[in-house]
């Protein structure tokens, strides 16, 4: 079920993945990182937000905005192919980073991006092909009520 069907308010908190395509290799300078190269496939970014996630989510799909986090840099060069979401006040952003790093076809890709406020190696993900959703869903702690954004 997409947002949109669900018929719901937006919610105000949740854990989200940004499922992006980026279609030419590039190397790119993302803040205190360095130079960080994307070959071309999917990537899969895991963030938060405890308030306001629709705001949030709305953001990433905006081409114009200043870049406040690693995810906006590379935003600059990938297309949002899906959102998937789990609305609610639980902090699942470092436990899914870490079930990610365990899901078969995902491989760990920035040392330390979108993870400079946390321990987690990363929480950006590479694949060379498309993940398959309810793969990657089911390898997801807290997965009951996930959904995709529309």
């Amino acid at each position: 079920m997409t947002h949109a069907e669900s018929g719901s308010t937006a919610p105000d908190a949740g854990t989200y993945i940004l499922l992006m395509e980026v279609e030419r290799a590039c190397t790119i300078t993302v803040g205190r990182l360095g130079a960080v190269t994307f070959p071309p496939g999917h990537y899969l970014y895991v963030g938060s937000a405890l308030r306001n996630l629709s705001h949030r989510l709305a953001r990433h799909l905006r081409r114009d905005k200043r870049v406040h986090w690693h995810i906006d840099t590379l935003l600059a060069h990938a297309r949002i192919v899906e959102i998937w979401y789990r609305p609610g006040r639980e902090r699942l952003e470092c436990t899914w980073a870490r079930a990610l790093a365990e899901t078969p076809g995902l491989v760990p890709w920035g040392r330390r991006f979108g993870s400079s406020d946390c321990r987690c190696a990363t929480h950006l993900y590479y694949a060379a092909e498309p993940p398959v959703r309810e793969t990657v869903w089911r390898g997801l702690p807290g997965n009951a009520g996930i959904a995709v954004w529309a």
